[in-house]
Order: C-alpha cells, then sequence, then structure tokens
C-alpha cells in the first residue's frame, strides 16, 4: 500500500525491542574474603591447623552422619586411621 503510514506507538519501546540484543546480566557476587587464622583466639574460641585431606576426611564423614544409607557402612582401614588420628588432633586442642 503506498500511501499507508504506520501510527507511531508511545510508550510501546519495551514492547517492541529488539530480542537481539542480550539481556543485561546481574554482576556475580564476589566470594567473602579469607580472612586469616589469629594468633591468639579468643578464650572462648580453639584454634586448629588442617591440611586439605583432613579438610576433605571431615567433610566426607559429615557427609556421612548427614545421608548414612547413601555410602559405605564402614570406612576403608585407610581411612579409618586417618579419621582416628584426625579425632585425637581435634581431642588434643580442647
Amino acid at each position: 500500500m503506498p500511501g499507508f503510514r504506520r501510527a507511531q506507538l508511545r510508550g510501546s519501546d519495551e514492547l517492541f525491542r529488539s530480542t537481539d540484543e542480550a539481556a543485561p546480566v546481574e554482576p556475580a557476587l564476589p566470594e567473602p574474603p579469607v580472612h586469616p587464622v589469629p594468633a591468639a583466639p579468643t578464650h572462648n574460641l580453639r584454634s586448629v591447623r588442617l591440611s586439605e585431606e583432613e579438610i576433605e576426611l571431615l567433610a566426607e564423614a559429615v557427609q556421612h552422619l548427614k545421608f548414612p544409607g547413601k555410602t559405605p557402612a564402614r570406612p576403608s582401614i585407610g581411612d579409618f586411621e586417618s579419621l582416628e588420628a584426625l579425632r585425637q588432633k581435634l581431642l588434643r586442642v580442647l
């Protein structure tokens, strides 16, 4: 239609915006900062230095306590000995 003019719609920019544009991405939350262990903990706190392996062992033990039916009922002998050594280390702090 040669004489047809499209009517201008005001306030409809959002309805007719291009879908090719990328949606605004929310910024990722920064990870909380890691605080060093104080040299002398307060009187009601205890400080224990753990290796990466000991932390992983504790995490697995807590997971087993939370969901006892999903993992083997008894740890291997090596894990058992590592858990016992870690238990003794934690009891020495008390």
